[in-house]
């Protein structure tokens, strides 16, 4: 047994992140029970994204301040499964999360898990500012205050009228992927709304700033292909017809 113990974590030491697949493999195995009791000495996790497809060793994630370690973009929660820390983060929030917010945290999609579990009863909603933001059962009175405080606080634009100008200038001086990416940060501030509320500041696609949010959401930033100045389309002229 302490040979198989040490076999698999020199195999986790080596590789970071297994599969089901990989672990068939090392123990020249088709089953899946016998992974599983190979592994269950051993404190491992499974990966909240991906479907639980991959597997790592506690010893081996090195977990951020939220309790949450990414490889590759395949991503591992101290507290296990993606519905375990939803609702974690959940009601340990000063004012509780919305589906976009758990988004940003986590990097993946939460709205089915936050959906299932206010279903089970283990959490609370509320609807503000046209999208639900979930709640603490034992927490949600302090929680929905902060909430509500939070909004009176930002309810001024992050780009404020007055500086409009000052902002789109600013906004020229950028090369076109730093003109993206800009664009989704701000719209990551703004949270709900935020692309079209951008997209018409800036004159911008909305689908560019959706693009340039997922990039950053994604952190998968290129710097080493960003658009020379002049690249990209040529500008449409109107030509004088005689």
């Amino acid at each position: 047994m302490e040979n198989n113990e040490t076999q698999l974590m020199e195999f986790f030491q080596a590789h970071l992140v297994l599969t089901i697949e990989d672990l068939k493999n090392i123990f020249h195995t088709s089953s899946r029970m016998t992974i599983f009791r190979k592994l269950k000495p051993l404190s491992y996790k499974t990966s909240y994204s991906h479907c639980g497809r991959y597997y790592t060793l506690d010893t081996i994630a090195c977990y951020n301040r939220h309790g949450i370690w990414g490889y590759n973009q395949i991503y591992f929660s101290k507290y296990g499964s993606l519905k375990n820390t939803a609702l974690h983060h959940i009601n340990e929030s000063p004012a509780g999360f919305s589906s976009h917010e758990l988004l940003v945290l986590l990097k993946v999609p939460v709205a089915n898990a936050v959906l299932d579990l206010w279903k089970d009863g283990l959490i609370l909603r509320e609807q503000l500012q046209h999208s639900y933001v979930y709640f603490s059962i034992s927490e949600k009175e302090r929680q929905l205050h902060s909430r509500k405080q939070e909004i009176i606080n930002t309810c001024t634009p992050v780009i404020m009228t007055g500086a409009d100008d000052h902002f789109l200038f600013f906004m020229s001086l950028l090369n076109e992927k730093q003109r993206r990416l800009f664009a989704g940060y701000e719209s990551l501030r703004l949270g709900y709304g935020g692309d079209k509320a951008i997209a018409g500041k800036t004159g911008l696609n909305v689908k560019t700033v959706s693009r340039g949010r997922i990039e950053l959401l994604n952190q998968n930033v290129d710097m080493d292909r960003i658009r020379k100045a002049g690249a990209g389309r040529p500008s449409v002229k109107k030509t004088k017809k005689f």
